[in-house]
């Protein structure tokens, strides 16, 4: 039986109907106070093990739909609200996101049949680029299968894929999962993901999975009907451990795939973690040249044009572009008074005085690494700090140039490289580092030759008058040999905006809204551990209560907003870093 029935309140959204019940939780839609649609998944709080909670308290699908959340269009289901209710004596934590009209893949296979091979390309092409978006989070999915892809049904009747379920989403795992594993689908999971591994490599399994299935109907090497096992998670592993010994079946009477199509489906497929694709945008790459020459052509010719386009220097590629260090410097950045201090004592006072560090024989700096919880503002201080210095300066973010693993992406880190050795002293700035240098299981004897090409540009770059300064949400994702002195040789910590800097980033966004009198000290107290993301979000929600009630944005309406929001990373937790 359902928790909840047709028109009860969960905090301030009204249920309109019963989904499904899952080991956890339950799904129902919901009517928010817009009178919009929403899904709303209700987790009880006493079927969860504790270990699988933060702190004992928070869930961790909540804390991690918020980090994905994006106004953009990434085929990926977004974040609306959370909240917590009381029933009786149970205590209910409840995730509201986007309500989607559609079908599921697997509802479509069933009623329709197999795709032709040009749809289920198009379809994994939209998986691939939600994919991306979440590994760009360093973020891992866990449970690609067809439930959990909508075919969304947008206005103009066209068709969305989407991916729906983020009840699996973790960070990478190595051991003990912060989910509950009993109800991923077996013959969609990667061969080690039953040992406990899950990484970038697993969804990339579960999503050739994906594709075998829309094209074939079935799972790959599926041979016996699992659930004839009553669910005994040994006797489940051990048959699809020998189902895989087999051959796998790219070729039948109703299907003819050309051999480009079994190769990829092979490497997607491949048991070795290190035989597949190693990122989404290389499988995606790889379908993308094969099945739609036209749109690669496309691609091609758009990348030529951002290169012809470009202002200086256009051997660099399109997302790098050289300027010249200059405007407001730090103080563009509130707050922050401790960490501006040790960066200018640390680094910068060696760089804008070098007769001086000769004479002291300062130690020199070829790297920097800002770190810190999502939405903190790294990205703010390390322009401020490209602009403080006055040096020439390239900005390149991670999730734009690609990882090293991909073709062409060292080459354009060489030709930026070489460029900066040119106009030095030059400040190359990178914004999300574990995105570009990935941790790809290196060992201080077994370091791949691309981390070892990357490392052979950033070790001692001093030298030439380069100066490298990183961020990163998660140091414990960039590969290990990037991270050994002579290239990050300093590392400094970015908390959440400080009391001052959120009562600075308030009165930014209200200044030029009606508003009564306002206590700034109260909100910034009340708003410890958000982000300038979260002040924004409880900014807009005040003024859109107050807009639709045609009165000026109250002391009052601000602090009923934050009574019940959360921030969307709290650094108590110390999720996926830890500052010491």
């Amino acid at each position: 039986m359902e928790m909840f029935k047709k028109g009860e309140k969960i905090g301030k959204y009204v249920v309109n109907s019963f989904i499904k019940k899952g080991i956890v939780a339950e799904s129902y839609t919901v009517l928010g106070p817009d009178d919009m649609m929403y899904f709303m998944k209700v987790f009880d709080l006493g079927r969860i093990p504790h270990e699988q909670l933060f702190e004992g308290k928070e869930v961790y699908e909540i804390q991690l739909c918020k980090e994905l959340n994006s106004t953009e269009d990434v085929n990926v289901i977004r974040y609306v609200d959370n909240g917590e209710i009381r029933k009786g004596n149970n205590v209910y934590h409840y995730l509201v996101t986007e309500y989607y009209r559609g079908i599921s893949l697997f509802e479509a296979v069933r009623q329709d049949g197999p795709f032709d091979l040009e749809d289920a390309v198009q379809i994994t092409l939209c998986v691939l680029s939600g994919l991306s978006f979440i590994h760009s989070r360093a973020l891992i999915h866990n449970d690609i299968r067809p439930s959990n892809i909508m075919l969304q049904e947008l206005d103009d009747g066209m068709l969305m894929p989407t991916i729906i379920d983020l009840g699996h989403i973790s960070y990478m795992v190595k051991g003990r999962p912060t989910f509950v594993d009993e109800d991923l689908m077996p013959y969609f999971r990667a061969p080690e993901t039953f040992r406990a591994v899950y990484t970038v490599q697993s969804d990339i399994f579960s999503t050739g999975a994906l594709l075998y299935f829309l094209l074939f109907g079935k799972s790959p090497w599926e041979s016996i009907d699992l659930r004839t096992l009553d669910g005994d998670k040994q006797k489940i592993a051990e048959a699809v451990k020998k189902a895989r010994k087999q051959d796998l079946v790219l070729e039948t009477e109703q299907v003819k795939l050309p051999d480009y199509m079994k190769a990829i489906l092979q490497k997607a497929l491949a048991k070795k973690r290190s035989d597949r694709f190693v990122s989404a945008a290389d499988f995606a790459q790889a379908l993308i040249e094969q099945v739609m020459p036209e749109l690669a052509k496309l691609m091609e010719d758009n990348e030529k044009a951002d290169e012809e386009g470009m202002q200086e220097n256009p051997n660099l590629g399109p997302t790098i572009t050289v300027k010249k260090g200059s405007g407001s410097g730090f103080d563009n950045v509130t707050g922050r008074d401790e960490l501006k201090e040790q960066l200018r004592k640390e680094v910068l006072f060696a760089l804008q005085n070098p007769e001086k560090a000769e004479i002291y024989k300062l130690p020199a700096i070829n790297g920097i690494l800002l770190y810190g919880p999502p939405g903190c503002g790294k990205s703010l201080v390390l322009q401020s700090f490209a602009e403080e210095l006055g040096f020439h300066y390239s900005l390149i973010k991670g999730a734009e140039m690609g990882h090293i693993y991909q073709e062409g992406v060292l080459d354009n880190l060489q030709r930026l490289f070489d460029a900066a050795e040119i106009k030095a002293p030059f400040v190359i700035c990178i914004d999300e580092l574990e995105f570009i240098a990935p941790n790809a299981g290196e060992k201080e004897n077994a370091i791949t030759p691309q981390a070892s090409a990357l490392f052979g540009m950033m070790n001692e770059c001093s030298k030439k008058g380069i100066l490298v300064v990183a961020t990163s949400n998660r140091p414990d994702l960039i590969s290990p040999v990037i991270m050994r002195v002579g290239c990050i040789d300093r590392v400094f910590f970015v908390s959440q905006p400080d009391f001052e800097a959120r009562k600075d980033i308030f009165m930014a966004h209200l200044k030029d809204r009606p508003c009564e009198e306002l206590d700034f000290d109260e909100l910034a107290r009340m708003s410890d551990d958000f982000n300038a993301g979260d002040i924004t979000e409880t900014v807009n929600e005040a003024a859109m209560t107050a807009a639709y009630n045609n009165v000026p944005i109250s002391q009052k309406i601000l602090v009923d907003v934050l009574k019940y929001k959360n921030p969307t990373y709290s650094t108590k937790t110390r999720i996926g870093f830890n500052k010491n």
